[in-house]
């Protein structure tokens, strides 16, 4: 879908620094929407506006300045492709213009100008003097400004100036945008329209979505459906790219759709409570220096309580650019590369904040510790290290692309899908075919498993010598412990395919497996099918056997499977057992009878073999079970599994 440039801007700085009566400047519309933000002259939720600046759509959120109301600013700066940082020129630089653009650097926002309100009422040196204590601050946390625009939102100075310069950001971030293939909304607002039913707003993260667009809300996932659409009070039949979106939902209430929940297309986000992250910055609470920390987690618009624990012990107050993993209070989903705030856990102080890099991982233990490797790859890779990392982390869980393109962050599954085939054509890589969808294992993974089921299979060969192997009805069965049940067939039919193991008239075995038997089963084995051979069509009983040898049932029933598995005995009812010999000897006889008078009784058939009816009743029916007859009342005639008649 073509779009005109789109840019989602968010204001940053102190309260009372005019952010929320310069969106109204460039807009038009007063963002205070609460009667208690009219009525105390500040901000306190999120505001919203929008201006077409030349052929530029830009969409603003106003944030709140005051300390008290810092998680409502995270929930609005975490989606914003260019940030104000609003600094009153009678003011200068505050604490939460500080605290402000720390979170900016904590939440990955690069793009940001800084503004410099109410010059009308100071002298120019004060406002420049003012400008470069904002540089200072922006240099100690390793922003740059794009731009520094002087301006006054009551006599209109700069105003010009700061809106080229928003447009010009637009124009360049077109040119930076890849094609999004799926859609993802984090929800900021949620409300309820009069016989519409439920509304959430957000700003889109990328992707498109139009209406009757079938989406998963998270929590959940809910199911919904897209009822309706607007951006900016005009409505929409489908929306692309970054921008500020209402969406009106069938198949849910607005009070289950609240600021937190997350709106995407399906079969691509996932929940998890286990993250391993990146910490940008963190200052340790107290004097204590723990490796575990119970904190307050802020990403995209959620909050919530977290345990994080770090790699390695804190030898300083102050930690930066460290490995740790968060321990969720409760099911979260984050994508691959999200940025998030940690706040301590009364949610009064900023301490740190980072970067999630992969969610659903084993928790750290001693037996199980962090593959550090991995982690730097996840950090600093190319996509398809980042790629194979995760893919090589996940083990045997399921992971097709559009999994991976949340894992990774990326907003392209089709670009995911293409570094797959290049993993996969490499071997770094394979591809199981379940349920018409293809789940990626890595090589890696794929041997310590076909190690892990050599081993097995060799033990329980070597307890029962006599086994033939795994029934391949029984084979997923092995797989791994944990191994997800849409992955375990297909993983188990990948292994044979693939000839990591061998199938034995029926049954699995290691490659190259002979089953070997001590002396004294090899002559049993050979007199039992001495036994068989020498009876014919009325052979010796098993029980009768068991009587008559010194053997224990057990034993004789194992080389009993073993022969039928070799092929050399076909089990033809309970307990009736005939030699492959007299068993192509009973449908060679059958058929030809069967040829020159076109049908048999059991009484015709019993006579013709010279047998009782004892063994003729289960052999007729395994005839029948087979398709060489066919039972027509009391007759049997040529079934369709009846060998061909020899040509003469």
């Amino acid at each position: 879908m073509d779009h005109a440039p789109q840019l989602i801007v968010g204001t940053a700085g102190h309260i009372d620094h005019g952010k929320s009566r310069l969106v109204l400047a460039l807009t038009g519309t007063d963002p205070d929407r609460l009667p208690e933000e009219k009525a105390r002259g500040m901000t306190i939720d999120l505001g919203f506006g929008y201006v077409r600046i030349d052929d530029c759509d830009v969409w603003f959120v106003d944030v709140p300045g005051h300390e008290r109301f810092v998680r409502n600013m995270v929930a609005g700066a975490a989606g914003v492709d260019l940030a104000l940082l609003i600094v009153a020129a009678d003011d200068s630089v505050m604490p939460q213009t500080r605290e402000h653009a720390e979170l900016l650097s904590l939440l990955g926002v690069r793009e940001l100008i800084v503004v410099i309100t109410k010059t009308d009422l100071v002298d120019r040196g004060w406002a420049e003097e003012v400008e470069r204590e904002a540089r200072e601050l922006l240099a100690g946390l390793d922003l740059a400004p794009i731009a520094v625009v002087h301006t006054s939102a009551e006599s209109g100075a700069g105003l010009d100036a700061l809106r080229a310069a928003i447009s010009q950001r637009a124009r360049q971030r077109r040119s930076d945008d890849v094609a999004a293939d799926w859609f993802l909304l984090p929800v900021d607002r949620s409300f309820t329209v009069a016989g519409r039913g439920a509304v959430v707003t957000g700003s889109v993260a990328h992707g498109q979505v139009g209406i009757g667009a079938e989406l998963e809300l998270w929590p959940g996932p809910r199911r919904v459906r897209v009822r309706g659409l607007q951006s900016h009070h005009v409505g929409r039949a489908e929306a692309a790219g970054r921008m500020r979106l209402a969406v009106n939902l069938a198949g849910v209430a607005a009070e289950d759709a609240h600021r937190g929940c997350v709106l995407s297309t399906p079969g691509f986000l996932e929940p998890a409570s286990v993250y391993d992250v990146w910490i940008a910055t963190l200052r340790m609470p107290g004097r204590a220096r723990r490796r575990r920390l119970r904190l307050r987690l802020h990403t995209a618009t959620s909050e919530l309580l977290a345990e994080l624990r770090l790699l390695d012990p804190p030898a300083e107050p102050t930690l930066r650019g460290v490995f740790g993993q968060l321990l969720a209070a409760e099911p979260l989903v984050a994508t691959g590369r999200q940025r998030f705030v940690l706040r301590d856990e009364a949610g009064t102080r900023t301490i740190g904040g980072g970067m999630f890099l992969c969610g659903g991982v084993r928790r750290w233990t001693a037996r199980h510790p962090p593959d550090v490797g991995m982690l730097r790859a996840l950090l600093d890779g190319p996509l398809r290290s980042r790629l194979e990392a995760i893919i090589r982390g996940q083990g045997w869980r399921e992971c097709d692309t559009r999994r991976l393109a949340a894992r990774l962050g990326v907003a392209s599954h089709e670009q995911v899908a293409a570094e797959c085939e290049r993993l996969v054509a490499e071997r770094r890589v394979h591809r199981l075919e379940s349920a018409g969808a293809g789940l990626f294992i890595h090589a890696d993974v794929l041997a310590e498993i076909v190690a892990f089921l050599e081993r097995r299979l060799r033990e329980h060969l070597a307890q029962h010598a006599r086994s033939p192997g795994v029934p391949l009805g029984e084979w997923p069965r092995w797989m791994p412990r944990g191994c997800p049940a849409r992955l375990r067939g297909a993983l188990a039919d990948w292994l044979i395919s693939e000839g990591r193991f061998a199938i034995d008239a029926g049954h699995v075995t290691p490659r190259g497996h002979k089953p070997r038997m001590a002396a004294a089963d090899e002559r049993l084995y050979e007199a039992l099918l001495a036994e068989f051979r020498a009876g014919g069509f009325s052979p010796p009983a098993v029980e009768a056997l068991t009587c008559r040898t010194p053997q224990s049932a057990r034993r004789i029933d194992e080389l009993l499977k073993l022969a039928a598995v070799r092929g050399e005995l076909v089990r033809v009812g309970d307990g009736v057992w005939l030699h492959h010999e007299r068993r192509a000897e009973l449908v060679e006889t059958v058929v030809a009878a069967l040829r020159r008078q076109g049908s048999l009784t059991v009484a015709q058939m019993r006579d013709l073999l010279g047998t009782t009816r004892k063994y003729m009743v289960p052999i007729a029916e395994h005839l029948d079970a087979t398709g060489i007859t066919r039972r027509f009342g009391d007759d049997r005639r040529l079934g369709p599994n009846a060998p061909p008649a020899r040509s003469a």
